[in-house]
């Protein structure tokens, strides 16, 4: 065309940028309601992600430590008591970790981060309904189970899984997306959760509710409650397990959710079991998932953060572990303002009984809420501090004056 230059021209492309999303929104509808297929496709999710998301990824420190992680359990293969198992876990391990990197990547708006969480929130309402479900057609058994449970997946897995969606809705509120008939959607969907955790009679899922209704009382009265949170935690998961708590058995849960105590499912008979496999090879590990086809009782794994990792990846693996989640929830920037500390207090206070007394370590559905919650700053933007904020003020009002004004006008003194 005349008079238009050529390197005006340019080719309509198509955008495949927001597609990105997309397989890990399908990955968090699917963590609460069927685990299983994560770990079968999860790979392919996160590396579809990755590709439509159209840019390089950003690699952080988090990112980096979750690989490093993985490249150390695949290492435990060379040293493992139970190679086959060894393999399951290393997966595990890699389709957690990549479907983590490739949440923090394409999670760079507002509307992602609420497209995912939602997803999450969908898939733990299909779990919790149908829950509801086999209750109700359970009660016509004369002799009805104690807790309710889905096909496939695990009950503690699922109670879990509930209590995260709490997390995650409480996230939405304090986010605010929406109109106010989705924020009431939000508050109705608190009661299901709640409701359908107590159908799976999950005594860690039942504290941690507790635990973060009293903690968001505490965080009324207190600026900074969200600190104590932290060393609170690694208190607790350090010295119940290594504490001999079996000889002094907590009498407070006696027929909690009418479950009598008896040895608290058999985790005060596992415990020091662990503890002296873990006394073996402390450094390194036995390797990652061996534990259980070595544990004489019954054969289940270690029920406690510390334990399962020690014996998987050893103190080195503990402490990259460590790393990661407190890097993970510094991308949170607690320290920036009120609610970004008390969600990331939440987090830490709901998730400590269950790190103390269940498998949570390799979940998809904790690994891809921990993306969330790195992804804080995007839904909740970080305030500058209040000296920074007045020194931007002064900036823009001489730009507002414009140069003339802006220029100081000559004293009395000086005329």
């Amino acid at each position: 065309m005349p008079g238009v230059p050529a390197q005006g021209l340019v080719a309509p492309r198509w955008n495949l940028a927001g597609l990105g999303v997309l397989p890990i929104c399908v990955a968090a509808a699917l963590a609460p309601a069927n685990p299983n297929l994560v770990f079968a496709g999860g790979l392919w999710l996160a590396a579809l992600a990755l590709l439509t998301s159209g840019r390089i990824p950003r690699i952080g420190p988090a990112d980096y430590l979750a690989l490093l992680i993985c490249c150390w359990a695949s290492t435990t293969l060379m040293w493992s008591r139970d190679v086959e198992s060894s393999q399951i876990a290393v997966r595990a391990w890699w389709t957690v970790a990549l479907l983590l990197i490739a949440a923090r990547h394409v999670l760079s708006t507002r509307r992602r981060l609420l497209l995912v969480a939602g997803s999450f929130l969908g898939g733990a309402l299909w779990a919790a309904v149908q829950l509801m479900l086999v209750r109700d057609s359970a009660e016509a058994d004369p002799t009805p189970a104690l807790r309710t449970s889905l096909d496939g997946v695990g009950v503690n897995y699922t109670a879990y899984c509930l209590v995260t969606a709490v997390l995650v809705s409480l996230l939405l509120l304090v986010v605010r997306p929406g109109n106010r008939l989705v924020r009431v959607a939000l508050w109705l969907l608190l009661p299901v959760f709640v409701y359908a955790t107590t159908l799976t009679g999950t005594r860690a899922s039942l504290i941690a509710l507790t635990a973060v209704a009293v903690y968001l009382i505490l965080s009324r009265l207190a600026v900074r409650t969200w600190v104590l949170a932290a060393p609170a935690a690694v208190i607790l998961l350090t010295a119940v397990p290594f504490g001999h708590l079996a000889q002094h058995p907590p009498q407070w849960l006696e027929n909690l959710f009418d479950r009598p105590l008896d040895d608290l499912s058999g985790r005060l008979a596992v415990w020091p079991i662990a503890e002296a496999s873990f006394w073996e090879s402390p450094v390194v590990g036995i390797g990652a998932g061996a534990f259980p086809s070595t544990n004489p009782y019954y054969e289940v794994g270690a029920h406690t953060l510390l334990l399962t990792l020690g014996n998987d990846v050893g103190l080195l693996g503990i402490g990259l572990f460590v790393a990661l989640i407190g890097f993970l929830l510094r991308g949170a920037a607690p320290g920036q303002g009120r609610r970004h500390g008390l969600l990331v207090g939440a987090l830490i206070v709901a998730w400590t009984p269950i790190w103390l007394s269940g498998h949570w370590e390799i979940s998809p559905a904790a690994w891809l809420v921990l993306a969330i919650w790195s992804r804080l700053p995007v839904a909740l933007p970080v305030r500058p501090p209040a000296h920074r904020q007045r020194r931007r003020v002064g900036v823009d009002k001489r730009r507002h004056l414009g140069p003339e004004r802006a220029v100081r006008m000559p004293s009395a003194t000086t005329r």
